[in-house]
């Protein structure tokens, strides 16, 4: 099955860092529920400000907030400008349909529904 994009969260800015933290990814529940993110789930962030890019997960954090908890907190400063997605297996893709939630300065500007058939 075709792994593809299910959720994404455009234009966060990253407002804190806890390196003693276990590790994880903290967003406002705002955020989680725009972008339509699970707690718990894998999410790949994208660093746009330094290019880095790593795997962790979702934990739910006040509105807004954007935090790099554990060994995250190396790979990025407050101020960063970042992107989350999760991905899915998907056993139709001609059916899936992908949300991709804009924000500026942490505020949920746009959400977009994409479908597969849309790329053709």
């Amino acid at each position: 099955m075709p792994v593809l994009l299910r959720a994404k969260a455009h234009g966060l800015v990253v407002t804190g860092k806890n390196l003693h933290y276990e590790g994880s990814l903290t967003l406002g529940r705002d955020i989680i529920e725009a972008a339509g993110f699970y707690p718990l789930e894998k999410v790949e962030v994208y660093n746009v400000t330094n290019g880095a890019r790593f795997t962790t997960y979702v934990i739910p954090g006040r509105p807004g907030e954007v935090v790099l908890n554990g060994a995250a907190a190396r790979l990025g400063e407050v101020g960063d400008l970042i992107i989350v997605a999760a991905y899915e297996c998907v056993a139709n893709p001609a059916s899936h349909i992908a949300t991709i939630a804009i924000f500026e300065g942490n505020k949920l500007k746009e959400v977009k529904k994409i479908s597969f058939s849309d790329m053709y």
